[in-house]
């Protein structure tokens, strides 16, 4: 029983030590380093340009959907007016 209740505490000493000292043996510190910040910078530039680009392709796509749409129409439109002829065109050769 003393054996258990030891290995038991020596474990959580060694986990909260292991805990203590993981982030002094990694090399964290509190600032970053001008590599680092110089990094983040262009990282940020990066995004921005392609929130532009996505903004502009957005814009682009709607326009082209509009475009589409108005061509849709003027098909159909174009489809009506080919079949009343063709209507008009049977009816006339069944009546000569």
């Amino acid at each position: 029983m003393l054996k258990t209740k030891t290995v038991r505490v020596l474990t959580l000493v060694m986990a909260g030590f292991c805990l203590v000292l993981l982030p002094m043996i990694s090399g964290c510190s509190k600032h970053p380093s001008k590599e680092e910040l110089t990094k983040l910078e262009e990282a940020k530039k990066a995004a921005q340009s392609a929130e532009k680009e996505l903004q502009a392709k957005k814009t682009e796509r709607g326009d082209l959907q509009k475009n589409l749409d108005s061509k849709q129409r003027l098909l159909n439109d174009t489809k009506a007016d080919r079949d009343a002829v063709r209507d008009c065109v049977t009816a006339t050769k069944a009546n000569p």
